[in-house]
């Protein structure tokens, strides 16, 4: 008897009917949420729960009143992520830009990492860089101030353009204020350390197991909002690049395209997307030039001559 259905066909044909986020790999999990946090997947946004698995260049985002968001990586770190914060994991950037931000970039908060066997490869932000932490650190990026603390262990940390980097062990802390050079202190800065999440002085046992089997999947979600992902779209050069190719699309909503050309001047590279007509090529007007016949009088009405004038003229020469 001839099977009418394989079962091997018949999963391909489900996966290939699967949205493009069920296909790609996962690179942690959401273990611990402790107030409202929301999740940006390619140009959707959803409501972020324990159990909810993570993928690349997802953007995670806390709210004012979050007091812990924490996820786990496949490699055994905890990024633990306290109120008004937001990061996106593992930008696929080409070049330095991918090398810096190889766990994530960090646009504003607090985030506190504690490496698992593996040391964090990089983690960028726009005023300096932690890499190649082993142990536990704290960073801070806040208007006109940045921190990185290195609780325990080893790391190094570089300006976002800078080649050479700075050591940092334990109870070291690099800051940063407004455009003054970063300097590296013993101990960070009390101000800088006013509205420290209290959750991260706990020690917290890592949860991605129990999600192992039965993890979360994420809702429905809706479309972004020109606010939902402003810090991308006007950030970096690096980031400006990816937000475009991300979020073009969203371009064709009529409010989102309003605030796209009023704040244009921060980001430039959308010209072309939002005015296409400017980049068209300009039609070559051809002019065909003939070149002059000579006129003909064939056919041309002659008027009569009267010749009364000349008959007197010559009348009045022969006397």
């Amino acid at each position: 008897m001839k099977r009418l259905f394989s079962p091997r066909a018949g999963l391909i044909a489900l996966l290939g009917g699967l949205p493009a986020w069920c296909m790609a790999a996962s690179i942690g999990t959401v273990t611990i949420t402790e107030g409202e946090a929301q999740l940006v997947r390619l140009a959707q946004r959803h409501a972020v729960v324990e159990g909810l698995r993570v993928q690349d260049e997802d953007i995670v985002r806390t709210g004012s009143q979050t007091r812990l968001l924490r996820l786990e990586l496949a490699d055994g770190t905890a990024l633990d992520l306290g109120p008004d914060t937001e990061l996106m994991l593992q930008p696929r950037a080409g070049g330095r830009f991918g090398e810096r931000a190889a766990t994530l970039y960090l646009a504003r908060g607090w985030l506190k990492v504690s490496t698992g066997r593996d040391a964090v490869a990089g983690i960028a932000s726009a005023t300096s860089d932690l890499r190649q932490l082993s142990g536990t650190a704290v960073l801070r990026v806040a208007p006109g101030a940045s921190l990185v603390f290195v609780e325990s262990g080893q790391a190094s940390v570089a300006e976002p353009q800078a080649t050479q980097e700075v050591a940092l062990a334990d109870g070291d802390a690099v800051v940063r204020r407004g455009r003054d050079a970063a300097s590296i202190a013993r101990r960070p800065p009390a101000d800088l350390l006013q509205g420290l999440p209290r959750a991260f002085a706990d020690s917290l046992p890592r949860r991605a197991a129990r999600f192992q089997a039965r993890p979360s999947e994420p809702d429905a979600g809706e479309p972004v909002t020109y606010a939902d992902v402003a810090p991308w779209i006007d950030g970096e050069p690096a980031l400006r690049t990816l937000a475009l190719a991300r979020f073009a699309a969203r371009a064709t909503d009529r409010a989102f395209r309003a605030a796209l050309v009023a704040g244009l001047r921060s980001h430039p590279e959308w010209d072309r997307t939002l005015f296409p007509e400017k980049y068209r090529p300009k039609p070559v007007v051809v002019v065909q030039r003939t070149e002059a016949k000579p006129v003909s009088l064939d056919g041309v009405m002659t008027w009569p001559v009267d010749h009364t004038a000349a008959r007197e003229d010559k009348t009045e020469t022969m006397r």
